[in-house]
């Protein structure tokens, strides 16, 4: 609904109206999976629409997860808490990724726990047998941050909130204040060391995925984007396979956000 900023000029949308589109998507997509009495008209600010009528029902009850992206916006974390959403983040460095982290547990932990709800971050990922190839798969991974977007279309006005722009400005020459030209600037043992890239042998990918679930305060779900660019299909799939035997075993057992809360509470 919302989209990325470089999505904004294709989209033909007004950037400060994304925001509140999105979240009226959220509103009327929830009420088209709950509403079990027949057809319903929708009257928002951006929809209009007549006789919404979902058939076949959605199988889960009351309604399936939604989760929401975010990477700057601690309202928005706060809001998805509230409402027992999962909140997931990309390539954002850890100290980043605890603060929206943090935001989302004490909304979470406010609100009652309505829903399943949970936090969930994504590293660029490669798994090899040795460092050597890890780092080659990691590099052409890396392709992804270095892809070039022309200037105008990065931010455009309105979409993030004017506080952010200034402290981005306020920040520039600080590589962990941005997730573009930032993480542009980093080399890729920099981004290692940020949890935005992960690679290497999978007693090292472990210890990697350990160490920023202690640095965020721990997380739900762990998702990783393990193709990009030039990365061939085989070393793709012997990336895939790699961490299926050799590091999910291993990271399975890490408690997730109600665990830690409970754990939290009790103490």
């Amino acid at each position: 609904v919302r989209g990325v900023p470089y999505e904004i000029f294709a989209a033909n949308t007004i950037p400060s109206q994304t925001l509140d589109r999105l979240w009226e998507g959220v509103d009327l997509v929830i009420k088209a999976w709950t509403t079990h009495d027949g057809p319903f008209n929708f009257e928002g600010q951006f929809t209009h629409r007549r006789a919404i009528n979902v058939w076949p029902r959605p199988y889960q009850t009351p309604h399936p997860p939604v989760w929401v992206t975010g990477s700057s916006d601690v309202g928005s974390v706060r809001k998805a808490a509230g409402k027992g959403f999962v909140f997931a983040t990309f390539l954002q460095p850890h100290e980043k990724v605890r603060v929206l982290f943090d935001a989302y547990r004490d909304a979470y932990r406010d609100s009652g726990q309505p829903g399943g709800g949970g936090l969930a971050f994504m590293p660029l990922m490669y798994v090899a047998e040795n460092e050597t190839e890890a780092r080659k798969g990691a590099e052409e991974l890396a392709w992804y941050l270095k892809a070039k977007t022309e200037p105008q279309f990065r931010n455009p006005p309105g979409y993030v909130p004017v506080e952010y722009n200034v402290g981005a400005m306020m920040h520039a020459d600080d590589t962990r204040a941005s997730r573009t030209d930032g993480m542009r600037k980093m080399t890729l043992d920099d981004q290692r060391e940020q949890g935005v890239v992960m690679f290497g042998t999978p007693d090292q990918v472990v210890a990697q995925i350990e160490r920023e679930y202690e640095r965020i305060g721990g997380f739900d779900h762990l998702l990783m984007m393990m193709q990009a660019g030039f990365l061939d299909h085989k070393r793709t799939v012997s990336n895939i396979n790699l961490f299926a035997k050799e590091v999910y075993p291993r990271i399975k057992h890490l408690a997730g956000t109600r665990e830690r809360l409970g754990q939290q509470a009790a103490e």
